[in-house]
């Protein structure tokens, strides 16, 4: 879609980002804080997207009533987003994707009991890691990169499964942008995160095909 036709839109589209560390854009230095992808994304949008940040570090799938209550907090937004599950990759039993899977469609139930069924979603699979970086969880580095992987294709399954969008963040962020612990970006690496969630996102709210679910 061209930008002639995003630039009819006369007040910015509200898009709630619920999401961890990452989103909250943890680990950047303060003087560089405005290079969290989110804002990123909210700068390059010309006016077109309106970004409220809900990112928390530490944050788990596991966080469904936390979830209920942001969505409580934040009326008449236009998109959510859901971007999760670096922490839940930090355990590599069995039991950690179909528990995330059970959040994650827990936090979808929700969103269309709030907000209508025909509000986009927009389902967000965890960055890639840098396993030599990697702080106390280096010893099960290949398992904590195998469960981050096989999160994100679970999240695809749910995401085709419920009609909602998806994105894999997964190899967006160069090896040499995780340098500090293996896990969050630093601000070149979350300018790689913003260059695949800008058109993602404009693609949700204006989308080329008409009538695409969400």
């Amino acid at each position: 879609m061209s930008n002639t036709m995003y630039n009819t839109i006369a007040t910015p589209a509200k898009v709630l980002i619920f999401g961890d560390s990452i989103t909250e854009g943890m680990e950047l230095p303060e003087l560089e804080r405005s290079n969290a992808w989110v804002s990123v994304v909210q700068a390059r949008s010309d006016g077109k997207l309106l970004m409220i940040n809900e990112g928390k570090g530490g944050r788990p799938t596991d966080s469904v009533s936390e979830f209920e209550s942001v969505l409580q907090r934040h009326g008449g937004v236009d998109v959510v987003v859901i971007a999760l599950g670096a922490n839940d990759a930090r355990d590599i039993s069995d039991a950690c994707v179909s528990k995330a899977l059970g959040n994650i469609g827990e936090m979808i139930r929700l969103v269309r009991e709030s907000f209508g069924g025909s509000l986009p979603i927009l389902i967000v699979a965890p960055t890639n890691i840098r396993k030599d970086a990697l702080g106390p969880t280096r010893p099960i580095a290949n398992e904590r990169e195998a469960k981050v992987m096989e999160l994100g294709e679970a999240f695809h399954s749910l995401a085709l499964e419920e009609g909602c969008r998806f994105v894999s963040l997964y190899g967006a962020v160069p090896p040499e942008c995780l340098s500090v612990d293996g896990v969050h970006p630093d601000s070149r690496g979350h300018r790689h995160i913003a260059d695949i969630m800008l058109p993602t996102i404009l693609d949700v709210v204006f989308p080329v095909h008409p009538g695409r679910g969400c």
